[in-house]
């Protein structure tokens, strides 16, 4: 998830906030060191609202909502805290897609993909979303290869984003319907709903089959200034299934620290550059082999699996690469230990001659293991070839 947990301690939710006659605030100059207002404004305006004379009741477009409507996929589009210079916290729009469904209420969101935050789109090591709402639990993780955090107890925050489920709506004194608005060009019941918080958002639901097209809400940073939340739902009743993630990545482990197995562990005990190969293999024009030693120790009940295959590298310019067989002697083979049982050897990748922050991931039995493979740096136009 790219908001930062920091930001994420400084804001608090509130109803949607007021906007200018356009349909944005308006725009202010802002000096050096501070945050230009205009980066704040909703990204999505909301259609223009026309009253009606025969409204129905909030409860009523709520239960059309709710036999409709079993599985839907949506496209978020809002805003998320942006570093700025001196300190300073700005907006910027972002873009996410995700899925969910109602009958047993489970939603998920799909990486951020922020270069804000990071140099590119974030990897898929294990084909989950970075949100994941099911029932009344909510996991989330910082990036994909962090360790899932569970919770159980309901999060105004994360609130924001469960509450795209439609099966999460409910009626009560707090929900009205505002009145009608044309969303791509069909008539929509424009509601406005309260959810367990107390916070309250919007819906606009299509009259003629109960869909939902349109979700707003909106929270506040420490200083007043808004975020926006605007999820548009689109293919609804097809084939979705979302479960729990599997739990097993313990998080990013650096060089040397074990990665707990069932029955064992693994360690990066070293890693290293090699540009000239082997006779049976030598780097292609512009990369260089990473050699990365793995530790394996099986201390018992049970049996530890080993296989290279199973183990991946990421970081410069490599996402997902797989590891090469160049010979020679030390490298990783599959086998079994048992318990008492201890081998080390290198798994092998081939990269960009310029990659130097780099992970390794393996897809182990009872565990996906996250560590830090990275290389010294060297100074700046220095090519570790040359």
């Amino acid at each position: 998830m790219r908001i930062p947990f920091a930001i994420v301690a400084m804001l608090c939710i509130s109803m949607i906030a007021a906007c200018s006659a356009n349909g944005s605030p308006a725009n202010h100059a802002a000096s050096f060191g501070q945050v230009d207002p205009s980066e704040f404004r909703q990204p999505l305006p909301e259609p223009a609202l026309w009253q009606t004379a025969h409204a129905p009741s909030s409860s009523s477009v709520l239960s059309q909502v709710n036999s409709s409507i079993r599985t839907a996929q949506f496209q978020v589009i809002g805003t998320e805290g942006a570093p700025r210079v001196q300190g300073q916290i700005g907006a910027q729009v972002y873009h996410v897609d995700g899925a969910l469904t109602t009958k047993e209420p489970a939603l998920e969101l799909q990486p951020w993909n922020d270069p804000i935050w990071s140099a590119g789109p974030e990897p898929d090591i294990d084909g989950r979303g970075d949100f994941v709402l099911v029932g009344s639990t909510i996991y989330v993780r910082g990036n994909t290869f962090t360790e899932w955090q569970t919770i159980t107890g309901g999060d105004p925050y994360w609130g924001v984003f469960a509450d795209i489920n439609p099966a999460l709506w409910q009626a009560g004194s707090n929900a009205h319907v505002l009145g009608e608005a044309s969303v791509d060009g069909s008539r929509t019941w424009v509601l406005q709903l309260t959810n367990r918080f107390g916070l309250q958002f919007k819906a606009w639901i299509r009259e003629g089959d109960g869909y939902p097209l349109r979700y707003t809400a909106s929270w506040l940073n420490a200083k007043g200034l808004t975020y926006y939340v605007n999820a548009l739902y689109r293919r609804f009743n097809s084939a979705v299934q979302i479960a729990p993630p599997d739990m097993l990545n313990r998080g990013i482990a650096n060089p040397g620290a074990p990665v707990a197995l069932p029955s064992g562990s693994v360690t990066v005990t070293d890693v290293a550059f090699d540009c000239s190969g082997t006779a049976s293999r030598r780097p292609g024009p512009h990369d260089k082999f990473v050699l990365v030693t793995l530790a394996f120790a099986d201390t018992g009940p049970g049996q530890v699996s080993i296989s290279p295959d199973a183990w991946r590298l990421y970081g410069d310019g490599v996402n997902g690469a797989a590891p090469i067989d160049p010979g020679g002697p030390g490298l990783l083979r599959a086998e079994t230990l048992s318990p008492g049982g201890r081998v080390s050897g290198a798994v092998v990748f081939e990269v960009p001659e310029d990659a130097y922050q780099l992970l390794v991931v393996g897809h182990l039995v009872g565990a996906t293991a996250v560590m830090g493979a990275g290389l010294p740096m060297l100074p700046n136009g220095t090519l570790p070839c040359a």
